[in-house]
């Protein structure tokens, strides 16, 4: 398997295309700006095993949108720490069980470095969860209701 990223104006629209698919296949995020949001991401990263099998991203979030993150989550006073957010993650459904996942997450915990970030994630992502516990992720704040769907989100934090 091989891991690598590139800012979203490093790759081809072949790239942004399938780095899109990939997003939607994973179905949690809202459609409405997306491939302005892949756009404006820092880094785009992509796992290739005979086809992308896995992707996930660091993002530069709005201000807007990542301070009414944590002032939904109920610690408004800790989104100045965090300007960069976690995202994307997702796995194909015939690579999971073969470590995409933590490949993302390391690549992420070191492209980070010192900067930390953010993370939310649906209550019920069992797997999620446990990959940012695994990896120094802390659940901060209180989980709140999604604006997209009947369900909880949770936001959790990287500062090394």
């Amino acid at each position: 398997m091989d891991i690598h990223s590139k800012s979203p104006q490093e790759c081809s629209i072949e790239e942004l295309n399938e780095f899109k698919t990939l997003v939607l296949e994973g179905g949690q995020v809202s459609t409405q700006g997306l491939p302005e949001r892949i756009k404006r991401a820092e880094k785009l990263i992509f796992v290739k095993d005979e086809g992308c099998v896995g992707i996930g991203a660091t993002k530069r979030p709005y201000d807007q949108y990542k301070n009414n993150v944590f002032k939904k989550a109920g610690v408004p006073s800790l989104a100045a720490n965090y300007s960069l957010e976690v995202g994307w993650i997702y796995t194909s459904p015939s690579a999971r069980g073969n470590g995409v996942g933590r490949k993302i997450m390391e690549f992420i915990v070191n492209a980070v470095g010192d900067s930390g970030c953010f993370a939310t994630t649906r209550e019920n992502n069992g797997v999620m969860r446990y990959l940012f516990e695994q990896y120094s992720f802390s659940m901060i704040g209180k989980k709140y209701a999604s604006k997209n769907d009947d369900y909880s989100l949770l936001l959790y934090a990287y500062k090394p």
